[in-house]
C-alpha cells in the first residue's frame, strides 16, 4: 500500500533485509493485471506484491485508512515480530510519514538487538 517509488526503494534493500532474516510483502487493491504491470514496470522481484485486496476488509483488520473516492487504501506499513505481533505501525494519508526502507531496517535491527 505504498507509492511506486517506495515499492522500488524497498526492492533495493531486499538483500539487506535478507541478512536480517526478514521478508517484505506488499498488498495492492488493484486487480491482477494492473498489479503485474506495475511490478513488471518497476522490475520488482525481491518480494511478492499481492493484488485484489478487499479495501474494506483490510481496513477492518489493520486500521488502514480508505480514501472513499475512488476507494483506495492509503499507505500503511507494519514491521512484525517473529510471533506475528505488530512491533511498528505507520499510517499515512500523504507522502510524509510513511515507513521507509531505512526506518524499517532500523526497527528490525533494534528488535533483533533488544527484543
Amino acid at each position: 500500500m505504498y507509492c511506486r517509488q517506495q515499492l522500488a526503494d524497498f526492492n533495493a534493500v531486499v538483500p539487506l533485509l535478507d541478512e536480517h532474516d526478514t521478508k517484505i510483502v506488499a498488498l495492492s487493491a488493484d486487480d491482477r493485471d494492473t498489479t503485474q504491470s506495475m511490478v513488471d514496470g518497476l522490475r520488482l522481484g525481491g518480494y511478492p506484491v499481492l493484488h485484489s485486496a478487499d479495501t474494506e476488509r483490510v481496513h477492518e483488520l489493520t486500521g488502514a485508512i480508505i480514501e472513499p473516492d475512488p476507494g483506495f487504501l492509503h499507505a500503511t506499513g507494519f514491521v512484525l515480530r517473529p510471533d506475528g505481533t505488530v512491533a511498528h505501525a505507520v499510517y499515512a494519508t500523504g507522502p510524509i510519514g510513511r515507513l521507509t526502507p531505512v526506518d524499517t531496517l532500523r526497527s528490525i535491527e533494534s528488535l533483533q538487538r533488544w527484543g
